[in-house]
Parts: C-alpha cells; sequence; structure tokens
C-alpha cells in the first residue's frame, strides 16, 4: 500500500552553515551569541530564580547535562571576569563577527597562532587586513592573564 504524502515540509539541510575560514551563518550571522561562561551564568541565574519561587521546579537530565558542562568549560565563573573578558575582546577586535568573539571568549587561545588555529575564519581576516595580528596578541594576553 503506497504512503500518504507528508503533511509538513521537511526541514531543510543545514549544511550550508559552516564556521570554517569562510563564516557561513546563514541566519543567524547576525545573531547574538554567548561565551560558555556568559551561557554558564545566564543558566545558574535562571535556576536560582526557578529554584526560589519554589513550586517543585525539577532539572532536567538536559539542563543537569548543560550545567555540568558549562561547569567544566566555562572558564570564567565570575561576572566581572566575563563582562571584562567580554569587553577586551569587543575593543580590541571590532571587525570580528559577534560568533568569533564568543568562541575567543570561550577557548581562550594563548596567542594569535592557537587563535587561527581553532577559529579558521582569523586566518583568513588576518590576510586581507580586516584584523591585524597584535589585536589578537592583546587579546590572547588579556585572556591568559585573567585566565591565571
Amino acid at each position: 500500500m503506497p504512503h500518504a504524502a507528508p503533511s509538513r515540509v521537511p526541514p531543510t539541510a543545514t549544511s550550508d552553515l559552516e564556521a570554517g575560514a569562510l563564516l557561513k551563518l546563514g541566519e543567524f550571522q547576525n545573531e547574538v551569541t554567548l561565551n560558555l561562561s556568559e551561557a554558564r551564568i545566564i543558566l545558574q541565574k535562571t535556576l536560582a530564580t526557578r529554584a526560589a519561587r519554589g513550586g517543585g521546579f525539577e532539572e532536567t537530565e538536559t539542563t543537569a547535562k548543560t550545567r555540568d558542562y558549562l561547569e567544566i568549560f566555562a572558564v570564567f565563573k565570575d561576572l566581572a571576569e566575563a563582562q571584562q573578558v567580554e569587553g577586551i575582546i569587543n575593543s580590541y577586535g571590532e571587525n570580528l563577527e559577534r560568533f568569533e568573539k564568543s568562541q575567543l571568549g570561550s577557548l581562550v587561545p594563548t596567542c594569535s597562532d592557537e587563535a587561527k588555529a581553532l577559529i579558521p575564519s582569523l586566518e583568513r581576516k588576518v590576510e586581507e587586513g580586516i584584523v591585524n595580528e597584535e589585536e589578537l596578541e592583546e587579546i590572547e594576553e588579556t585572556g591568559a592573564t585573567m585566565r591565571q
């Protein structure tokens, strides 16, 4: 017996999204992004607010796994540190995409070569003169100092 036609349009493939040497973020190009430290702080405050309201709040398995992941990988645990790092990245990285800034804040590379290896689009931006090596070095040095 033949199958009935689907009642919905199938989702389009997201293969057009890419975070390589050329950023292809599609509809997410100009969306606000968070680094892991910012995401951790927001999740903690949200969970604390829900718990304070009472009413039998139960954390889902996904939320617990996300919380644990962020606890492990978020470099800056303090709100003031996270804000300071974001400010430094924004001041030196004016020509960076929001996605690249968030990646720098999450990965906290120790030098510009490491930053370019971890975030391939930075290599192209340095080659094209959109960002200079000194700006990346300043971001990395400050982040590495704060990380200690």
